[in-house]
């Protein structure tokens, strides 16, 4: 019996490792125009690996792609298609708007506000790579202007105060929906009205987590009663393990406050370039069911509007992070 329940867990886990042999490439924030007839998509590949590849070809089952460059010349916009996009080693190319782009042609139906576009990414290695685009009117990620906000952290920093990395120009994150630790809350807007500090990991990692657990009890602590207006909340990389109930029973063990989020792959895909967080799972040699995850390790500040203000490296001071919020939240 126990061997049936996890054999849909082993699948899915085989499944992941299969895509991490193939190749280095991930793809991130694919998101596309809402249109009738045609639409725009953008989206970022990283390629971790030693050697450049090439994008050279993409299909959609719900019309014609091709990739094309926008250009401006004497005021007018000229778009046409190329054969394809370096990726090199170790960099990130951005498909965005103005430039480099999938244009998607002969819509079978239209595209609203929420829908999801399928697309096949083919490249020069051999390397295959099929990902949904988050249909949306608005860009991934969504810069807003620098506002008061902004100019007064920048100026902080000039005069040594302490605030964090500063997110400039500030992004409005993606709201998603995803299960939760805490019944009543199932999207990341559901927290909305509180300012958020935010990491990224998983409930197996032996180290970096659960240190930046005790740091955001020991900040907690030190806030003293600002800390009402502050949620500290946990996203994890490895929805197949961490799951709502075991997330719920691993914050017990720091802080009951604490929320965690157990986010499936396509929203961490569609969410990753609003922070620029990092993860990627390694398999045990002998064993698929085995693996550990790499992960970046810095914690995000959500303003009470879902704005990213600003960033925190690991092992930075409890009492840094506590007085930096403290600076937020005074001059919010």
């Amino acid at each position: 019996m126990w061997l049936k329940r996890l054999f849909p867990v082993i699948l899915l886990i085989a499944a992941l490792w299969v895509v991490s042999a193939q190749n280095t490439l991930f793809i991130t924030g694919a998101w596309a125009r809402p249109g009738e007839d045609m639409t725009g998509v953008y989206l970022q590949i990283t390629n971790t690996g030693d050697e450049a590849d090439r994008l050279v070809d993409v299909q959609t089952s719900i019309g014609m792609a091709e990739i094309h460059e926008m250009q401006m010349e004497n005021d007018v916009m000229r778009m046409s298609p190329v054969d394809g996009v370096d990726i090199p080693a170790g960099e990130t190319v951005r498909l965005q708007p103005g430039g480099l782009h999938i244009m998607v042609m002969g819509l079978q139906h239209p595209l609203t506000e929420g829908d999801t576009l399928d697309l096949t990414l083919m490249f020069e290695s051999g390397a295959v790579i099929t990902v949904e685009a988050w249909v949306s009117h608005t860009p991934i990620p969504y810069e807003l202007e620098p506002d008061a906000l902004t100019e007064a952290a920048l100026t902080a920093i000039e005069n040594d105060i302490y605030v964090g990395q500063v997110v400039n120009p500030p992004i409005q994150v993606q709201d998603f929906q995803v299960p939760s630790s805490d019944s009543n809350i199932t999207r990341l807007s559901d927290t909305n009205g509180k300012w958020r500090m935010i990491f990224f990991g998983y409930m197996h990692c032996p180290d970096f987590c659960p240190l930046t657990l005790v740091d955001y009890r020991r900040v907690k602590s030190l806030l003293g009663d600002a800390a009402d207006d502050v949620l500290f909340i946990f996203i994890s990389v490895d929805a197949v393990r961490d799951t709502p109930e075991a997330i719920h029973d691993y914050l017990a063990n720091f802080d009951p406050t604490f929320i965690g989020f157990s986010a499936d792959d396509a929203t961490l895909s569609r969410i990753q370039p609003d922070y620029g967080f990092y993860y990627s799972r390694r398999m045990a040699a002998d064993s698929l069911a085995v693996y550990t995850v790499d992960h970046s390790t810095r914690s995000y500040l959500l303003d009470p509007d879902g704005v990213l203000r600003a960033s925190f490296a690991y092992a930075t001071e409890p009492r840094q992070i506590a007085d930096a919020l403290l600076w937020y939240m005074e001059h919010d």
